[in-house]
């Protein structure tokens, strides 16, 4: 599965919040009658008084709350959605803002249903996720069976990409090409900056929702290979190229985050093509360079360093359980 799947929680959540909005009219309305005369006072003050009685002015205002909270609740669950990827399952919500909240799925990853007497009657249920340093929860999944299915057998960190599919692709927040890790095809030498590049986008996919960057590849998607990357190493091979790659994540990154990387290799066309698969990370990710420390994100199909006034919005979004234990 190399696109994504979108689930909302069950109709059935609706029908809970539209019964509490009736049961909350009825307190608020029981409440205003022991109010007595304050409330026929404060009518009195506003200038509809002189348009409508007080009996029509208090039908008006109970409609108007009880619309506006309806519209609301709807609004709440409408935007509430759940988006299932390739190593991750992403939380967006909030009706005038929105937020999100990811989480990296691996094979360690721990995923189970619950569901009380009423959700097994009614066919639904929660989904609850949790690696080593996160936990989600999808509540209230209609038939959360299914979905569970797609979430252990399509979200596991070890089944290799399909790097034909991925090549049929163009760039996007989730997938980048390059043609080398550390390799300069017009200097025709290793590149420090080239090698930077590569980290960045790592980095970027960190702190976004995961992804592919595919090493090897030109820009007409033609398969370029690692021959001239293995030759600037001390190994020329495989095994060197990702030992590489290790010693530079951990120098720029951090080797925290090594365990949300993972490296495929796949021979098309006689060259080889390196596949970095990235999950999201749990926390904001910086990159060391220049003796300093950058933040990067994905924005459409390029990385983007987001200034220092602009980390701390980003990361209350994107990370707010993060944020709240920080």
């Amino acid at each position: 599965m190399n696109g994504e799947i979108t689930t909302k929680r069950s109709p059935i959540v609706l029908v809970w919040k539209f019964a509490i909005i009736e049961i909350a009219a009825g307190f608020l309305y029981f409440g205003a009658t022991l109010l007595g005369n304050t409330k026929y006072e404060f009518y009195l003050q506003l200038p509809l008084s002189d348009l409508l009685s007080y009996q029509a002015a208090k039908i008006l205002f109970l409609a108007g709350a009880q619309f506006a909270v309806t519209v609301y609740a709807f609004l709440s669950w409408y935007y509430d959605e759940y988006v299932i990827r390739p190593g991750s399952v992403t939380h967006l919500y909030g009706v005038f803002k929105r937020k999100e909240h990811t989480i990296s799925i691996s094979s360690s990853a721990s995923v189970k249903i619950s569901s009380n007497p009423l959700g097994k009657f009614l066919h639904y249920g929660s989904i609850h996720i949790k690696n080593n340093r996160s936990s989600l929860v999808l509540a209230h999944i209609s038939r959360p069976e299914r979905l569970m299915k797609v979430i252990k057998q399509e979200n596991v960190f070890d089944r290799e990409p399909d790097i034909s599919q991925l090549l049929k692709e163009v760039e996007h927040d989730r997938l980048e090409f390059k043609s080398s890790l550390r390799f300069d095809y017009k200097a025709n030498q290793a590149n420090r900056d080239i090698e930077k590049g590569a980290m960045k986008a790592v980095a970027a996919l960190l702190n976004s929702k995961g992804g592919y960057l595919v090493v090897g590849v030109g820009d007409s998607r033609a398969p370029l290979g690692l021959e001239n990357d293995y030759q600037t190493l001390q190994r020329k091979d495989r095994d060197g190229f990702e030992n590489h790659f290790t010693q530079s994540f951990n120098n720029m990154i951090g080797p925290e985050f090594r365990n949300l990387v993972k490296l495929w290799f796949r021979d098309v066309e006689g060259r080889d093509l390196c596949t970095i698969q990235v999950l999201p990370s749990p926390r904001p990710v910086y990159l060391k360079a220049d003796n300093s420390e950058h933040f990067y994100m994905r924005t459409g199909n390029i990385s983007t360093s987001l200034k220092l006034s602009e980390i701390e919005a980003y990361c209350r979004s994107h990370w707010p359980g993060w944020i709240s234990e920080a």
